[in-house]
């Protein structure tokens, strides 16, 4: 991989913007929210420096770049330049050279201002010659321990399990019926936690790190084992979609999404018929006590004090809120979730 050193005017990627395409598999969509975006125009007004941007050169196809790092900052400049956004901060803007730009979109911006936006000059990293895993990898680097989430992580790595897991994402009929947010990769998040309850059967904790490790295990010399996990995980999210829909789709946190997604892989690798509306009416149930007892689960260990719960199920329904409460993604409290749940869902 090659990187040359450019230097680009504002102008120029305005120009080029049909040209630049800002979403690449590895990539989020738009993340800023308009403060920071202020932020960004506000420091371009003021002569900053920001951060270099990296753009890969294109052989073929409709762009001849793609934003590598960089695109959010690239989608700010040019809403800005097109005046879908003004200078609005909490705390108002100081004036430059004793001109007002708080409120203020770039059409309204004096004409030297606007010169001087359009002036300014872009660091770009120009990368050429690349391999693919090459750029998954620059990105990841130029990301970890800034601004990406463990789930946009994962999805700059490559391997048969990540593009396993970013089809059931993008694809199952769970995760387009579902009112689990898709932002952020969140939906690309749930699925990685149910392919590695599929991989591991709660023997290993699935935290983040523990995630990415599974994508590195599952490399290519196993990638009929990556399909069936596939297989495996979009099976049990199939009977999940039937239950969340006699939920009234409901089920939009992630820790309930695994346990119920773990205890469907145990009931179909059991052979035992499974009835989702049964399964979704019971957990229904179990939900309604949870919730009433998830402030002051101690009261479950009195004997006598809680009528609606026999005494064998109301130590159960406390393992699971404390469990619940702590460190959802070791190991040792999935398998006390899934014993007492299992215990109530019969």
């Amino acid at each position: 991989m090659k990187v040359l050193q450019r230097n680009w005017t504002i102008k120029d990627v305005i120009d080029n913007k049909d040209k630049i395409e800002l979403t690449p598999a590895w990539q989020r969509g738009p993340a800023w929210k308009q403060p920071r975006q202020v932020l960004l125009v506000d420091s371009i007004l003021r002569g900053m420096d920001i951060p270099k941007l990296y753009l890969r050169k294109l052989a073929h196809g409709p762009f001849e770049h793609d934003a590598v790092d960089g695109q959010q900052r690239l989608r700010t400049i040019w809403l800005f330049h097109s005046g879908d956004f003004a200078l609005v901060h909490s705390e108002p803007l100081p004036p430059i050279e004793g001109e007002a730009i708080q409120g203020k979109t770039f059409p309204e911006l004096s004409p030297k201002l606007k010169d001087r936006f359009e002036k300014f000059e872009l660091s770009i990293g120009e990368i050429t010659a690349s391999r693919p895993e090459e750029i998954r990898n620059l990105f990841a680097r130029l990301q970890m321990g800034v601004s990406l989430n463990p789930a946009e992580l994962r999805n700059a790595m490559d391997g048969p399990l990540r593009y396993s897991i970013d089809s059931t994402a993008r694809l199952h009929p769970f995760f387009h019926n579902c009112k689990i947010s898709p932002d952020r990769y969140k939906h690309l998040d749930y699925a990685g936690h149910a392919y590695a309850i599929a991989a591991y059967q709660g023997e290993r904790d699935i935290k983040a790190p523990d995630l990415r490790n599974m994508i590195v295990e599952y490399g290519t010399d196993r990638g009929m084992e990556a399909l069936e996990l596939s297989a495996k995980v979009d099976n049990a999210l199939s009977v999940l979609d039937e239950v969340n829909r006699f939920l009234n789709h409901k089920i939009t946190q992630k820790w309930i999404f695994v346990d119920l997604v773990w205890i469907i892989m145990q009931i179909q690798d059991e052979g035992k018929a499974l009835n989702a509306e049964a399964l979704a009416n019971h957990f229904k149930n179990f939900e309604v006590l949870r919730r009433a007892y998830n402030y002051k689960p101690e009261t479950l260990l009195v004997n006598g004090g809680h009528p609606e719960v026999s005494d064998a199920l109301s130590k159960d329904l406390y393992d699971y809120i404390r469990a619940f409460q702590v460190q959802g993604g070791t190991k040792a409290n999935l398998k006390i979730r899934n014993r007492a749940l299992r215990a109530f869902l019969g």
